[in-house]
């Protein structure tokens, strides 16, 4: 059995869904590339996209003359292929490559200590027991290949759901102006819509209804901020008291800054072709059109969703289960995933994980024994030299993406009633008064209702749990970021002034995570045209592109990325 709903099958259901503001890369240019008529391998499976994303949009005027990697030998496989970056894109492509190549030898090079990235979960003792403070990511949404490879790997038993009918899942909130508001379940209750109304936080959405007689934006725009787009076409108080809010919980973004055309790609695309976004909606409904029949979807798009269907078959009661489930994460948190990963890649035998051994360059070479690429690896006065066959980076690069600096501070209270309501959490809008948030936090997360079975705590209620995030987009200029004494108090602060919540925390962990989420600023597109078609031309289809700068910041992204490596 399949599940019905992978990134770019959401896509395909619902062009204005909420929640789906993902990055539209370079499809056209892998379309192209796919459709070359030379070969990487001698086997029976389609090339490595250049960029791999689940859904991309990209126009391909300059993208026709691309090439694929063709062997040189009779081998019919690279035989060395180095993996640059140790996170979940790089583990989750050495998995499935290893998998698909096992004559391949697989090297994955890893700065850091440990693999994983971003992804960490620590065991915190607290009095008899312990609870899980996620440093990082704490939960997924259903996705096809993300859920298969969590079946490929044995982890099923080890998986915790939360239902949609639970408060966790049914409740989230936006802070404004000095209050929580709990945004409306599916479906809404006349209540919900009327609780909001009075909170102010709707002001400006009567926009929406004269939205389809609002102007054509001019041919000349090739992009605009998400802000910008709302304000013009809705108005200016739901982006910045609604949409600013989700995208500080997705991206930790500015809407002034990120890209209208890459993060609402549909609604933009709608009303190029319509003259407005709704009323394109609307007019595919009557007229019975699906969004590839009016080229809103990519062919590579469709193509992913259909491999997804063709390809992956999942266990019907794992299936069932994720269904009904809003959001699900394990029993020792996502890190437990990370390290599955990384014994089944060890395990392989022909795939080795080197940390602690930072990538100082990457280079096209011509020898007697053919291209390749030479990576030189390790510290400064210690580096080692070696030629590979392809290379597959999940490093950045600083002239596609500006990043921003989130940190997360994690809190334990023994009291179990110390919230005012049960959810997911709360966001909070840029138009909210510095006076109500001096820290820049960007929203605060109910661990301990979001996310129930990861403690081992002896008490009834097992306490409250809490995760604040701080920074983002707001600490842009900052000199220096806050210790994690001080990191510690402003988190404290928050929870003072939005929830009264004045107890001292029993356990804490504070991480600063720098530079960890890539921001799609305005002209995105064409600067991932322009990298696409550079490295392109410089590597001649020997370097693969993979990780949130390319694929989206989520984890689901960066495994479907992954996955498109490996098939092809």
């Amino acid at each position: 059995m399949r599940l019905e709903r992978c990134a770019a099958s959401q896509l395909l259901e619902s062009t204005l869904r909420a929640g789906a503001f993902r990055p539209r890369v370079q499809a056209q240019c892998l379309f192209h590339l796919r459709r070359s008529s030379s070969s990487l391998l001698t086997r029976q499976r389609r090339i490595p996209p250049l960029l791999s994303a689940t859904s991309s949009l990209v126009p391909s005027s300059q993208c026709t003359h691309q090439h694929r990697y063709t062997s040189t030998s009779t081998t019919p496989y690279p035989p060395k292929i180095a993996i640059l970056g140790g996170g979940i894109a790089g583990l989750s492509s050495a998995y499935f490559i290893s998998r698909e190549f096992p004559k391949s030898k697989v090297t994955i090079f890893e700065a850091g200590k440990e693999t994983g990235g971003w992804i960490r979960s620590k065991r915190v003792a607290v009095d008899g027991g312990d609870v899980l403070f996620e440093l990082g990511p704490r939960t997924l949404r259903n996705a096809t290949v993300t859920a298969s490879l969590i079946q490929d790997l044995g982890l099923i038993d080890d998986v915790i759901f939360t239902k949609r009918s639970e408060p966790g899942a049914k409740n989230r909130f936006i802070y404004f102006p000095d209050r929580l508001n709990r945004l409306p379940a599916e479906p809404p209750s006349l209540s919900d819509l009327f609780a909001l109304w009075r909170s102010g936080i709707l002001g400006g959405v009567l926009g929406m209804i004269k939205e389809p007689l609002m102007p054509k934006r001019p041919d000349s725009m090739s992009d605009e901020t998400v802000g910008s787009f709302l304000a013009r076409r809705v108005d200016k108080r739901i982006a910045n008291n609604i949409v600013s809010a989700v995208f500080h919980g997705i991206y930790a973004g500015d809407i002034w800054q990120l890209s209208a055309k890459t993060l609402l790609n549909t609604p933009w695309q709608l009303e190029g072709r319509y003259g407005s976004a709704l009323g394109g909606f609307f007019r595919m409904q009557s007229e019975d059109q699906r969004p590839q029949s009016v080229s809103l979807v990519h062919p590579y798009d469709l193509d992913m969703v259909k491999a997804t269907n063709e390809e992956i078959d999942l266990d019907p009661e794992f299936v069932k289960n994720l269904k009904e489930a809003a959001m699900f994460t394990f029993k020792d948190g996502l890190q437990h995933l990370v390290r599955a990963l990384q014994n089944a890649v060890e395990t392989k035998g022909n795939v080795v994980v080197t940390t602690e051994s930072p990538i100082q360059s990457f280079t096209p070479i011509e020898s007697e024994a053919g291209p390749g690429v030479e990576v030189v690896s390790g510290n400064e006065g210690s580096t080692q030299t070696e030629t590979f066959d392809l290379v597959v980076s999940t490093l950045r690069n600083n002239d596609l993406t500006p990043y921003v600096t989130v940190m997360t501070v994690n809190l334990y209270f023994p009291d179990p009633k110390l919230l005012p309501v049960e959810g997911f959490g709360y966001l909070i809008p840029q138009s909210i008064p510095f006076e109500q948030n001096p820290e820049r936090a960007l929203g605060v997360i109910f661990d301990s209702s979001a996310i129930r079975g990861q403690d081992n705590l002896p008490a009834p209620g097992g306490g409250t749990k809490l995760t604040v995030m701080l920074g983002g987009h707001w600490w842009d200029n900052w000199e220096s970021y806050p210790s994690e004494e001080e990191g510690l108090e402003m988190a404290r602060a928050v929870l003072k002034r939005h929830l009264n919540i004045t107890a001292e925390p029993l356990a804490h962990c504070v991480n600063l995570a720098r530079d960890a989420i890539p921001q799609y600023t305005l002209g995105y597109e064409d600067r991932a045209r322009d990298f696409a078609d550079g490295i392109e031309s410089e590597f001649k289809g020997r370097l693969r592109v993979v990780g949130s700068q390319v694929n989206g910041v989520g984890v689901n992204d960066c495994v479907a990325g992954a996955w498109a490596v490996a098939r092809g």
